[in-house]
């Protein structure tokens, strides 16, 4: 039974090294001197596996360095040196850097950014869902963020919604998500032995939803009417030399998506349709976002099927046209003059909105279009999986969100109803 134990002890501690490891090989009998060289091993089998840099010896001098082992470590992204006068003692400080460094309590902020890259290198997460998660994790206050993982209770969680969530008049899915970022978090800590528990499931969402902002947009705020289309149309005679301008009146024609209008190509334009099988996004590398373009729309990332096409109208016809004539050799349509460069989708969107509500059109971003799209090709008698194959989008996601019932078409409808027969 004792032979067995010491051999457990001496296959354990080439693993890890504590005060009961040690205390174990003790009880059995062993010599100070074997338990000694059996620890060092063990460290540098430990500090082997965590420090990647050289450790060298110093040339003889005559300063107190002379001959001694020196290495770097990393502290806060800063580089710090660590010296001593043999490898055996240098080994020995480096064990305890790591070792406190590793044990070290986490703070909520620390999960999350280790979270964050688990998701991007190791579960290939899109830079989107990156950055949407990173915004998100904004709204966390300071004390939760900066507070020891291990010490967050579900009450402090709840004064954190109370005290500076509800007080911006949330709506009830962004409570829903909040505590869906923070729970992952918890279980991810859980996983990498982080932390012990997750709060968050201690907490019904449902709770604070009567002190939320409960209004839905109603139809009238979701699609563009005919006199707002209009008065944009109208409005954008001014400046037909703007890609932004010109973009607004192709999804007027089109139902086309932002990102979709920004990367599409000249040579996407056909004699009949145009062919929409690109759309831009954002790509996070380092502290920066860059825009590139991507071979998928929305509907299309997880099974791409080259896009969809969309009828041309002579209106559509017309607007291209426009465009083609701006100055500048690029493979997009939209650009600046005597740009290559795709037109931003922000850019747009922002230059979109800046005009409706100049204007004083309700609904102000380019969704609108698409809803109002959506409505005119229901007035011209078509079915929902034809309206589904122009959007881009399954058959139930249109008859769910895109089919409205607008308040402004009822006297349409009622001198439709109460039309006498002649």
């Amino acid at each position: 039974m004792q032979k067995q134990r010491i051999e457990y002890a001496s296959t354990s501690i080439g693993n890890i090294v504590s005060l009961s490891d040690i205390q174990l090989l003790l009880s059995c009998g062993m010599e100070n001197a074997k338990v000694k060289d059996m620890l060092t091993m063990a460290k540098r089998n430990y500090v082997k596996e965590r420090h990647s840099r050289t450790i060298f010896q110093l040339p003889p001098s005559k300063s107190w360095k002379n001959g001694c082992y020196k290495t770097y470590v990393y502290v806060d992204s800063k580089r710090k040196e660590i010296t001593s006068s043999t490898e055996d003692k240098l080994i020995e400080k480096l064990y305890d850097f790591y070792y406190e460094e590793e044990n070290k309590a986490k703070t909520l902020e620390q999960v999350f950014e280790l979270f964050m890259d688990y998701k991007k290198n190791c579960l290939n997460r899109r830079d989107k869902t990156i950055i949407t998660d990173q915004n998100r994790f904004k709204h966390v206050s300071k004390e939760l963020l900066e507070k020891d993982i291990n010490e967050i209770t579900d009450e402090d969680i709840r004064r954190f919604i109370v005290s500076k969530i509800l007080p911006n008049n949330p709506k009830p899915d962004f409570i829903k998500r909040m505590l869906q970022s923070l729970g992952a978090v918890f279980e991810y800590g859980i996983k990498k032995k982080l932390c012990f528990d997750n709060p968050v499931r201690y907490i019904d969402a449902q709770d604070y939803y009567k002190q939320c902002d409960k209004k839905t947009k109603t139809d009238e705020e979701k699609a563009f009417s005919a006199e707002e289309i209009a008065m944009i149309t109208e409005d954008a005679k001014k400046n037909l030399g703007n890609p932004r301008v010109l973009m607004s009146l192709l999804a007027k024609e089109t139902g086309m998506r932002a990102g979709e209008l920004a990367a599409l190509h000249v040579d996407d334009i056909g004699d009949d349709f145009i062919h929409v099988h690109r759309q831009q996004v954002k790509v996070h590398e380092g502290n920066h976002n860059n825009l590139v373009e991507v071979n998928y729309t929305k509907d299309e990332r997880i099974h791409p099927h080259n896009g969809r096409f969309i009828p041309l109208t002579e209106e559509a016809r017309r607007v291209i046209d426009l465009a083609m004539a701006i100055p500048g050799d690029s493979p997009y349509l939209f650009h600046d003059s005597n740009s290559s460069n795709m037109v931003p989708t922000d850019g747009y969107v922002h230059n979109l909105k800046n005009r409706c509500q100049r204007l004083g059109c309700v609904p102000t971003n380019n969704h609108a279009f698409r809803m109002a799209f959506n409505s005119r090709l229901i007035e011209m008698g078509f079915s929902a999986s034809d309206r589904a194959l122009i959007l881009g989008h399954e058959v139930q996601t249109n008859e769910a969100h895109y089919s409205l019932t607008d308040k402004r078409r009822l006297n349409d409808i009622k001198n439709r109803l109460t039309k006498k027969e002649p």
